[in-house]
């Protein structure tokens, strides 16, 4: 039905349809738990410094040449952009965890830059990356329709580091709400419907490791485009809005304009750092 009213209502409708469902959806949710006693306060994460540190800086040269070589570095298929990816990595140097978490794997344009930061991090940092799909399939996986050479776990093995990343296939709500791990680090990009977002929120907040963090994907502050094309997903600000007017101490800081390209010209990006309110 989603494909049907997709090839024959116009994209400005099925966009604003889109918008008004999470709106509800998330209205209608039963209320979750939110433990936010893990997090970490928003007033340690020095985004600024973690931008310009000279080390990231050095080691993001090494690392860029190398994934690039098998990624690319374009805006491939749904992937994360490229600036989005290289500030992903900045955090990982920067924060330093040793268990990552990260829903929605894709074709792997995170998990690998993740993956090569845990690596030169260099103190045994573990990441598991979870999709609802065969993200490996040699057949079918989405790697292939985004005219990869080799899948996420073929590219990490090309790079060396694969030795850091755990591939699991399943409904990652469920893999939140069974695992009896910590994590220091997760990343939520996986669906992005209100109601989807406001649960993981909760999930993860449940395994989540002291001083932890929780990213954001596709986080458009007030429900508003960042970009000139008017490209919008509003479900994980409807969703931490609702979080937060029932948890006061939540807070979501944006990572906001970048120092180097992202998406469409621009610097700015939509991934937002969970943090507690100081």
């Amino acid at each position: 039905m989603k494909k049907i009213l997709k090839s024959v209502l116009p994209q400005p409708v099925i966009k604003k349809a889109f918008r008004v469902r999470d709106s509800m959806q998330v209205l209608l949710l039963p209320r979750q738990e939110f433990d936010c006693t893990t997090l970490r306060p928003g007033t340690t994460v020095p985004l600024d410094e973690i931008n310009s540190d000279p080390r990231i800086l050095s080691t993001w040269a090494a690392d860029h040449d190398a994934i690039s070589s098998v990624f690319g570095n374009d805006d491939r298929c749904g992937g994360v952009n490229p600036g989005d990816r290289r500030a992903v990595y900045h955090l990982i140097m920067a924060l330093k965890p040793t268990s990552v978490l990260e829903i929605g794997t894709h074709i792997g344009a995170s998990t690998l830059h993740i993956a090569r930061a845990l690596d030169q991090l260099d103190a045994g940092g573990k990441l598991i990356t979870a999709d609802i799909v065969d993200v490996n399939d040699r057949e079918s996986g989405p790697w292939r329709s985004a005219g990869l050479a080799d899948s996420p776990r073929g590219l990490a093995d090309s790079l060396h580091c694969s030795d850091h990343v755990d591939f699991h296939v399943g409904p990652c709500l469920d893999l939140m709400k069974r695992t009896d791990q910590r994590f220091d680090f997760i990343f939520l990009d996986g669906d992005h419907s209100a109601g989807a977002v406001y649960n993981e929120v909760s999930a993860a907040l449940a395994i989540l490791a002291k001083n932890g963090v929780i990213l954001l994907h596709d986080y458009y502050p007030g429900a508003k485009s960042l970009y000139p094309d008017g490209s919008l997903i509003s479900g994980p600000f409807r969703a931490m809005e609702r979080v937060i007017s029932e948890n006061p101490e939540v807070d979501v800081l944006p990572l906001g304009e970048l120092p180097w390209p992202t998406k469409l010209g621009t610097n700015f990006t939509s991934l937002a750092l969970v943090v507690r309110r100081s």
